[in-house]
């Protein structure tokens, strides 16, 4: 088997060359300084990829996410086009390109999925992230490490202030109070999404004017959308989203700091009550670290993933740590609370079972080594890929 792979900037690469190297597969990495998700720079990058592809033969293109370009060259040539999610929403808008037969799409997030296969699109499948368990096995933290990351709760991750910040100003004082309220809204709801189900047409014509349409289409780079309603529909939802993420990271991280040692790693944020803030760190060879040193590691999902089990959960499994999470219906699929991690559906529950699992190591301890179990023997990529091939139909053209 041989793989052309677009190799762009996602956080796992490192992980799933090592894995395809391991398996023996061969690969070679297309790199193009033009972006796909640029308009004005697709027709460079097109031009790349054919280079690419008339170097070798290849069974298939690969790729994290999915991209319309790669879609219809490996039509063109004949060959599958296999894409894994790890962002939610990946697809978009529906186009004819995610109707290909060639294509082999896994997404990450079943509320994805469900809503993709109701417009009839082909050749969908449901698949978990995964995580290299031998690589962070290996990962000791040294006495330096130790105290330099060392807490009782840790969060990695954005506030999405800035989101925010951009945004609301926009809106006039009826706007304002109504987005505010689904803010709210929403805040108090795990394992529904309401946001989407709120923005009707009535909605989008009140509260969008002219300059909050502007913004929301000066942020489009991609060829999602068809229409400038579909898009304001959309990154309206997406912004609404990030604001309950933000909302909901700033109150529950401010809440256990009043109680405990927190940590926050992020990009440039403003400084929360009682949070020790610092900044973000390298996904390989730090990350691991704070999982590691942490007595309970958060995991706040951005509300655009609506049941998808995040990456940051099974990484900080995969370092045989206790993560405490907020429910998502994927997670409760795979994991039991209480068992094999932590979930809360409110920042009142989250604040009880910090103060429970802090107190009760051996506890926690178990609930630690069960999580670590199971992503080790159903979440290694070495599991994840086998799937892909075997539902792409390449499980014969593995070396060996």
């Amino acid at each position: 088997m041989r793989l052309l792979i677009y190799n762009w900037t996602f956080i796992t690469k490192h992980d799933l060359y090592l894995e395809l190297e391991k398996m023996g597969i061969e690969f070679d990495l297309f790199t193009s300084n033009a972006s796909p998700r640029f308009e004005n720079q697709r027709d460079q990058f097109r031009d790349n990829l054919q280079k690419a592809l008339k170097r070798k033969s290849y069974d298939a293109v690969f790729s994290i996410n999915f991209y319309e370009d790669l879609a219809n060259a490996a039509h063109e040539k004949g060959i599958l086009y296999i894409c894994w999610t790890y962002d939610s929403p990946a697809l978009g808008g529906v186009r004819n390109c995610h109707f290909l037969d060639t294509n082999r799409i896994f997404l990450f997030d079943s509320a994805e999925l469900e809503e993709y296969r109701k417009c009839d699109i082909p050749n969908l499948y449901y698949l978990p992230l995964a995580v290299n368990v031998k690589r962070l096995n290996q990962m000791k933290p040294s006495p330096m490490e130790q105290m330099k990351y060392h807490s009782d709760v840790s969060l990695v991750g954005r506030l999405y202030q800035s989101d925010m910040d951009k945004m609301f100003p926009l809106f006039d004082e009826y706007s304002a109070g109504y987005v505010a309220a689904i803010i709210n809204t929403q805040l108090n709801i795990y394992g529904t999404n309401i946001v989407k189900e709120l923005i009707n047409a009535d909605i989008m014509k009140r509260i969008c004017n002219e300059e909050v349409t502007d913004a929301l289409v000066k942020n489009l780079n991609d060829d999602f959308f068809h229409d400038v309603n579909e898009l304001k529909s959309w990154l309206l939802a997406s912004f609404l989203l990030k604001a309950v993420t933000n909302k909901e990271r700033v109150l529950l991280l401010t809440l256990l700091a009043k109680y405990f040692h927190v940590k926050l790693f992020t990009t440039s944020a403003p400084k929360l009550p009682g949070v020790h803030t610092y900044s973000t760190v390298d996904y390989v060879s730090e990350m691991p670290m704070v999982f590691k040193c942490s007595k309970i590691n958060l995991n706040i999902t951005l509300r655009t993933i609506r049941n998808g089990i995040p990456q940051r959960v099974i990484d900080i499994m995969g370092c045989r740590s206790l993560v405490l999470t907020n429910y998502q219906k994927d997670i409760e699929e795979y994991f039991k609370d209480g068992r094999d991690l932590l979930m809360y559906s409110s920042v009142e529950e989250a604040l009880d079972k910090c103060k429970y699992y802090l107190t009760h190591k051996e506890e926690a301890d178990k609930i630690r080594l069960n999580g670590y179990k199971i992503v080790r023997d159903q979440f290694s990529y070495e599991h994840q890929l086998n799937r892909i091939w075997e539902l792409s139909g390449l499980k014969a053209g593995l070396p060996g």
